[in-house]
């Protein structure tokens, strides 16, 4: 083997390259790339596992790591000029590169493929919208929180997605986004019954089918607070599904049922959780939708993005600015924006994104509210405040070193209830009160480490024999998407033992309480403690959220607010001052070229 793979296979063993890196590097090698093609090759294929959709090629050249495997600059782009496997844009060739940015060809597609499809749709002519039945005294958003001359901005939502064929509706936790949504629907449906039409076939979805149920239960809460809401009964979708089942896609294939030529038979696709939503996904779903259909995203602009390549909903939110309308939106919906101004030369996507301020679930002013906000700005300052306010909702216990084992203790006895469980929906809400949250998969503060350390507390306090893998109470979470049981990466359950002593495991689904023998899992662990990533699309009473000992690249701000956000009723942030400093002064970036393709005139 030459000194050049052996160079990547080194790398394989210190982790910073995975074994399909080194596949990629060699077939190249195999078919006439040369060292600094393998090389590029390689690192594109883990800048696409680190989340991005592309390799930005930078102006000193490509290095494995310091001192490791150098390609210059101009070496690099000789190369690249003149390899076959090397194409530009549109290209046939495993590897596309546009500009400064070299990609695996597919993600190239799929990019250049959702740009394109969101260009059409937002270059599409405005429907007219009366805000009169949205904002108006005794219309559907008449909210008596709202001050005179405020504006209403679900009501703004609303009237966008009416509007406009693609709307995003951007909001933080309890700010109004399953509400808006429900008034939304009602609208579609009156609209067209007083105009004669049949009512628009509307399908809900969602990334996960934990995400996908919560979206249906939040939707049935608010059908009371509806006028004629029997009326809407038999108009509402029966329930939201995954996008894997939305699109058709099943396992063995990344080849959807439903595409441009075989269309998703919808009128209006409306999909929660948006910011979970990667780069492929994404563009099979645009690629699905009916030219004549709506699309509708609802999403947290600034939640983590999702764990695969793409920042999406991030990208599409940036390119938009906050509620930045042009003049036309502005005089459309004026009786809805109170002193609103219209934006000066707003971008193409800024009619298509409204920003929710208002959150319902903690306002502003609440201590939860103000950190979460502070967090989002990155004001370290503001954050560190709330350990001087007396409000037991929200502390932070910035101190280089916590008792880990006194800490898995407390969180052992708030578990206890999932022991005594009989009934699965009492042991899927009592796994929602209480989560220990952690930035890390492995160690000592990862939750790898933490499960085993509550577990073992778990143990002392009910004589339970940890060493058994399967025990009544053990809450799970998948680790990888089986299509087969309709399980999603991410999707979480109890294990309970039956009437005849039998254990199964109970998940929340798309299609209600299902449950499987644990043998039947796909990959999975042990959830007392999950990671932020994993934790995207929940909500927890009291989160508890761990940080490490010392900094990491991984720690943003986003993963911070994503963590915090996760509570209802109260956080609780462990980790030394220094770290939260340093999370709060770096976002996360995805390298991708999507907002200069949407953009680009």
């Amino acid at each position: 083997m030459s000194e050049f793979l052996n160079s990547l296979r080194r790398a394989v063993d210190a982790d910073r390259l995975q074994p399909l890196d080194l596949a990629l590097a060699d077939w190249c090698l195999r078919h006439g790339g040369g060292e600094a093609v393998a090389l590029a090759a390689a690192l594109a294929s883990r800048a696409v596992a680190e989340g991005h959709a592309c390799l930005r090629l930078p102006a000193a050249g490509l290095e494995l790591g310091p001192g490791d495997l150098h390609i210059d600059a101009d070496t690099l782009h000789t190369a690249l000029a003149d390899s076959p496997l090397v194409g530009g844009p549109g290209a046939t060739t495993p590897l596309v590169l546009d500009a400064d940015r070299l990609y695996l060809q597919r993600y190239w597609h799929y990019e250049a493929a959702l740009a394109t499809r969101l260009r059409t749709l937002i270059a599409a002519a405005p429907m007219p919208v009366d805000p009169a039945p949205l904002g108006a005294h005794g219309g559907l958003f008449d909210y008596d929180w709202v001050a005179s001359g405020e504006t209403n901005w679900q009501a703004v939502a609303a009237a966008a997605a009416l509007r406009h064929r693609f709307t995003v509706i951007s909001g933080g936790p309890g700010t109004g986004k399953t509400y808006t949504v429900l008034r939304l629907i009602h609208l579609l449906v009156t609209t067209a019954t007083s105009d004669g039409r049949p009512s628009p076939e509307i399908l809900l979805a969602a990334p996960t089918g934990k995400a996908a149920a919560r979206m249906m239960e939040s939707i049935r809460a608010g059908l009371a607070t509806l006028p004629a809401t029997s009326a809407l009964h038999d108009q509402l979708p029966g329930k939201a599904s995954t996008l894997h089942r939305l699109l058709g896609l099943h396992g063995g294939t990344v080849l959807p049922r439903y595409h441009r030529d075989n269309p998703i038979p919808a009128d209006v696709v409306m999909v929660d959780e948006a910011s979970m939503i990667d780069l492929p996904m994404m563009a099979k779903l645009m690629d699905a939708l009916p030219e004549h259909a709506r699309l509708i995203l609802l999403g947290d602009r600034y939640q983590l993005a999702s764990v695969e390549a793409g920042s999406v909903l991030a990208e599409v939110c940036g390119a938009a600015g906050v509620n930045h309308f042009s003049a036309a939106q502005c005089a459309a919906f004026a009786p809805l924006l109170g002193d609103a101004r219209p934006a000066a030369g707003p971008p193409p996507l800024a009619d298509h994104v409204v920003t929710l301020r208002t959150s319902h679930r903690f306002h502003a002013g609440s201590p939860i509210g103000r950190l979460a906000a502070a967090v989002n700005a990155g004001d370290a300052e503001a954050a560190l405040r709330t350990r001087a306010e007396s409000d037991p909702t929200v502390q932070l216990l910035v101190s280089p070193r916590q008792d880990l084992d006194a800490l898995a203790q407390t969180l052992a006895a708030t578990y206890l209830p999932l022991l005594d469980a009989t009934d699965p929906a009492v042991a899927l809400a009592s796994l929602d009160a209480v989560r220990l949250l952690t930035a890390t998969r492995v160690g000592d503060r990862g939750a790898i480490a933490m499960n085993r350390r509550i577990q073992d507390q778990l143990g002392r306090l009910r004589n339970l024999d940890t060493r058994q893998t399967w025990y009544h109470g053990r809450p799970i979470i998948v680790r990888h998407n089986d299509y087969r049981l309709g399980l999603f990466n991410g999707d979480a359950g109890v294990c309970l033992r039956d009437a005849d002593g039998h254990l199964r495991v109970w998940f929340r689904t798309e299609d209600g309480l299902r449950s499987h023998l644990p043998s039947a899992l796909p990959d999975h662990e042990s959830a007392f403690a999950m990671t932020v990533h994993k934790s995207q699309g929940s909500e927890f009473r009291r989160v508890w959220l761990l940080l490490p000992e010392r900094d990491l690249p991984l720690l943003t701000r986003e993963l911070i607010y994503t963590g915090i956000t996760r509570a209802r009723d109260a956080v609780t942030v462990l980790g030394p001052e220094s770290v939260l400093r340093a999370a709060l002064s770096r976002t996360v970036q995805r390298h991708s070229g999507l907002a200069q393709r949407l953009a680009a005139e």
